[in-house]
């Protein structure tokens, strides 16, 4: 890629990303994006934990569940959300370091069980807390997103607001991703013990690892709270938490570009094969399945190899002109 297109992508990404809502017309479809932009808020926080660091975490919507349950409580107690969301994502950031002591000393398949158990174990606290968190019924009239006296209405300012997030948190988990930290996530990832022969504190590594992914999957949590207007344990399962995992891997684990593509794909996948009826479930499982065997890097590793093949293919072309 030449300086002058890697200057020119991100002008153009960020003008195809303002002309989505002049495509997706119906209220409906911009929802469904929104949606897909506050799980992209998780799975980027994942890509720490999971793609650089190479642990199996299965704990994302536990910490979605505890950042947007903090972040109302705060708004309801009329807290500011431009305060309330940064509060709620330090708490559960700090929650996760309890959480993060004693597990992540764990081998990767210890860890996924625990952070499963944890998921569960929030879900219940959650519906079982009746006297707080209204227990299976939820908490309704969230207050809205809201900053400098404007409030932000309906599905195409939330889509502008969560692109101009999603846009931030990238730009800060690329910052991190090559930083010596992030460096040391890959050396923990590739070999945790030539990574400790080098000097590297695996376990602190692993800890702030999990601490990102925390503040990431809280930051989402309260911005679907507040978009939402509603909340409840059952948003925040460990089903939600394999569906991160799963657009983690889809998309390609450790690329920042690939959990763009994997959350896009698996929030529109469901909604294209809807027609289906009741097999559309099935399908879809099936078609994960099938693409993760078939493409272990996921879809940047194939956005890769076709790269690879255009240029091959155009190096070939160029080849009998030069002999000429």
């Amino acid at each position: 890629m030449t300086l002058g297109m890697r200057r020119a992508w991100p002008a153009l990404l960020f003008a195809l990303c303002a002309a989505v809502p002049l495509v997706l017309t119906s209220n409906y479809q911009l929802g469904v994006a929104n949606l897909a932009l506050i799980s992209l808020t998780a799975v980027i926080g994942l890509n720490f934990i999971s793609g650089l660091t190479g642990q199996i975490s299965f704990a994302q919507a536990a910490f979605g569940g505890i950042g947007a349950y903090l972040t109302t409580f705060m708004l309801k107690d009329g807290i500011p959300f431009v305060i309330a969301v940064p509060a709620a994502a330090l708490g559960t950031g700090l929650f996760s370091l309890i959480l993060g002591v004693p597990t992540l000393r764990l081998r990767r398949y210890y860890l996924a069980m625990a952070t499963l158990g944890f998921g569960e174990i929030v879900r219940l606290v959650l519906t079982n807390w009746v006297e707080v968190t209204g227990g299976s019924s939820g908490i309704r009239n969230v207050p809205p997103i809201s900053f400098a006296g404007f409030s932000v209405q309906g599905n195409v300012q939330h889509f502008y607001f969560f692109i101009v997030v999603i846009t931030v948190a990238i730009i800060v988990a690329a910052r991190i991703g090559r930083s010596s930290f992030g460096r040391a996530m890959v050396a923990t990832r590739d070999s945790e013990i030539a990574a400790q022969t080098l000097g590297i504190n695996t376990v602190r590594v692993k800890l702030f690892a999990f601490f990102l992914s925390a503040v990431f999957a809280s930051v989402g949590g309260g911005l679907y709270a507040s978009y939402s207007g509603y909340i409840s344990p059952d948003q925040f399962s460990n089903q939600s938490s394999l569906l991160y995992f799963t657009m983690l891997i889809v998309g390609g684990s450790g690329s920042i570009a690939g959990t763009v593509l994997g959350t896009i794909l698996l929030s529109i996948l469901p909604e294209a094969l809807r027609f289906l009826g009741e097999w559309y479930l099935i399908i879809y499982g099936c078609a994960v399945i099938i693409f993760i065997v078939a493409v272990p890097e996921g879809l940047i590793g194939l956005c890769r190899m076709v790269k690879q093949l255009v240029e091959d293919f155009i190096l070939t072309r160029q080849l009998p002109a030069k002999d000429q």
